[in-house]
């Protein structure tokens, strides 16, 4: 027998499958007749011809969703209440009824085809139990390990198709999980005959075809580059938050609503002895005490690479702080490992079955709430949840995030469901078509370029802070734009590095009359954000004018691209509106 030894990674933890049920056209009809005619039971079966028990049982059914109410005048009699009234009125379909169940989880994933097989259906054997000698295809060298969240997002994909009809994956537990690194025993002999077992991608197969062939090992598949594809969603023009007020505003409506989990991070964390704006930063500590008062779960997270000893001591106090207000281990994850990212996040479910997530240039847990910030809100679930996939691979750096980890892909699975919910519909805000992609570090010079020489009529960036790499960074591609545009515009508060006022003084005579460059001091802009023609946004946590997209990191820097009608106007329509109010109150003060 020849044998054959593939790189492989054996992953093994228990996952909890739903199923869901629609509802009869009994319940229907119950729900329909006792809404035109409120009723006993009896009236029930008499009307529609059913047994008295079936009609029992499909109102205690209804009654457990808060379909139907008990009216005590002018007698006892079943009606259909507010909620259930709404549904019929409203054409909504009625929410459906799901069961949980447990299973366990065993996969192997190998390295040359990217197959993935029940282990169950392979034999595999420990690296400390290879041959010395043989056809050995070797790990590859250099690439990231994988890793909870990689596994778990392959281990989704190949559960799709194995469930029973009416399920499916609501997510894997991390906490219990097992990964390690094994090799795949394949038989060639087998290969040759056509044997190879169930799930072995055509990939693999040719790889292993060419082996028999040729004598020459196969080589491991070459890491895919994560592109993101553009996502169809919805957003309306008060998803675009421009301001310091706003956002703290905003901060506490979300985390108000919350019920199950929020979701921070936030590059730094201010000590609680800071004195800078206490009171705005008391009302975002107040909003985080009042929902772990309720039993909201908080996980916290930091993303500095520099001084994190200070930003994780900041963490640890933040996070004795929270506990102490239900004095409960569990509800406070004050993570204080850096993740190492620039990105600045807030998730939370809407208290409704759905979900917010606000991605910009605020740092939540450390900002005073003074500077002018950007941020973007995803409530659509496609968005929404890819947004928090991201989210998931940066937190997933560090080991203590297993439980945050599994908290957000659950969030995120329930998410895309887009189950229906017994809620009152919520007030309508007209909302406009939009594409969204999700741009990793290196995605925004190659991005910001491209509009530079794609734009139509307008193009302007803002950013916090302009450095050393500011000419080919920023200033050359605007000045490409201004060859054909007349307003090109660039706004920063702050400079970096080894630049001087003189350094930007001379950049600004040099294309004195083509690209205006504004110095704004007060109040300071830490918004981020591009934005070309009418219709092309991005908000960002890059500072366009200062930092090099790292490639070994690409979760380093995440900014949201949105095209839809009219959304550069709005945004800089809100930002040109801010920057006069806050000017006006600083000359007022």
């Amino acid at each position: 027998m020849s044998k054959i030894y593939i790189p492989a990674w054996h992953y093994k933890a228990p996952g909890l499958v739903q199923r869901v049920w629609g509802w009869s056209p009994i319940e229907e009809m119950v729900l329909l007749t006792l809404d035109a005619t409120p009723g006993t039971i009896d009236d029930l079966a008499s009307s529609l011809h059913i047994p008295r028990q079936v009609a029992a049982s499909t109102v205690g059914r209804l009654m457990q969703f808060g379909l139907i109410e008990v009216r005590m005048s002018p007698r006892p009699m079943l009606s259909t209440n507010l909620v259930g009234r709404d549904f019929i009125r409203g054409s909504r379909a009625l929410p459906e009824r799901s069961a949980d169940r447990e299973i366990g989880i065993s996969v192997v994933y190998e390295k040359v085809g990217e197959s993935v097989f029940r282990n169950r259906d392979v034999d595999t054997v420990p690296i400390t139990k290879l041959p010395r000698s043989g056809k050995i295809v070797a790990f590859p060298v250099g690439e990231p390990l994988e890793t909870d969240y990689s596994m778990m997002q392959r281990v989704t994909q190949f559960m799709s198709g194995t469930l029973r009809p009416g399920e499916w994956l609501r997510g894997i537990q991390a906490n219990s999980s097992y990964l390690e690194r094994k090799f795949l025993v394949l038989d060639l002999d087998d290969v040759r005959d056509g044997a190879m077992p169930p799930g072995a991608s055509e990939k693999l197969i040719e790889a292993l075809r060419a082996t028999i062939k040729t004598g020459q090992l196969p080589v491991t598949a070459p890491p895919v580059a994560d592109e993101p594809p553009a996502i169809a969603t919805e957003i309306n023009a008060n998803q675009i938050v421009v301001g310091a007020r706003q956002q703290l505003e905003r901060f506490e409506q979300i985390v108000k609503a919350a019920r199950s989990h929020i979701f921070i991070l936030s590059t730094f964390v201010a000590s609680q002895d800071d004195d800078r704006c206490k009171e705005n930063r008391e009302r975002m500590w107040k909003a985080l005490e009042d929902a772990c008062n309720r039993g909201v779960k908080c996980h916290l997270f930091f993303g500095t690479s520099i001084e994190v000893p200070k930003n994780s001591i900041a963490m640890h106090h933040l996070g004795e702080r929270l506990s102490a207000i239900r004095r409960t281990r569990g509800y406070v994850l004050a993570h204080r490992d850096t993740v190492e990212s620039h990105a600045k996040f807030l998730v939370a479910d809407d208290g409704q079955g759905g979900a917010v997530v606000s991605m910009g240039s605020c740092n939540l847990l450390s900002s005073p709430f003074s500077a002018v910030e950007i941020s973007v809100e995803l409530t659509e679930a496609n968005a929404a949840g890819a947004a928090m996939d991201v989210l998931q691979s940066i937190v997933s750096k560090i080991s203590s995030a297993g439980q945050s980890i599994e908290a957000l892909q659950f969030m995120a699975s329930e998410l895309r469901r887009d189950r229906g919910r017994v809620s009152a519909p919520a007030t309508v805000v007209s909302s406009l078509r939009a594409t969204m992609r999700i741009l990793h570090a290196a995605d925004h010079n190659r991005l910001l370029r491209l509009a530079a020489h794609d734009a139509k009529t307008r193009f302007i960036c803002c950013t916090n802070r302009v450095g050393a790499n500011m000419v080919p960074a920023l200033f050359d591609p605007a000045e490409v734009a201004s060859q054909r545009l007349s307003e090109v515009s660039i706004f920063y508060s702050r400079r970096g590095g080894p630049v001087k006022r003189g350094h930007v003084n001379e950049q600004r005579e040099r294309l004195k009359g083509d690209v205006d460059i504004i110095g704004v001091a007060e109040p300071q802009l830490h918004a981020k954000f591009l934005a070309w023609d009418d219709d092309h946004v991005v908000v960002s946590s890059l500072n366009w004018g200062s930092q090099s997209a790292s490639l070994e990191n690409p979760l380093d820097e995440i900014g949201l691209y949105l095209e839809g009608p009219g959304l550069a106007t709005q945004l800089l329509q809100k930002f040109d509106a801010e920057r006069t109010r806050t000017a006006k109150d600083s000359l007022a003060g």
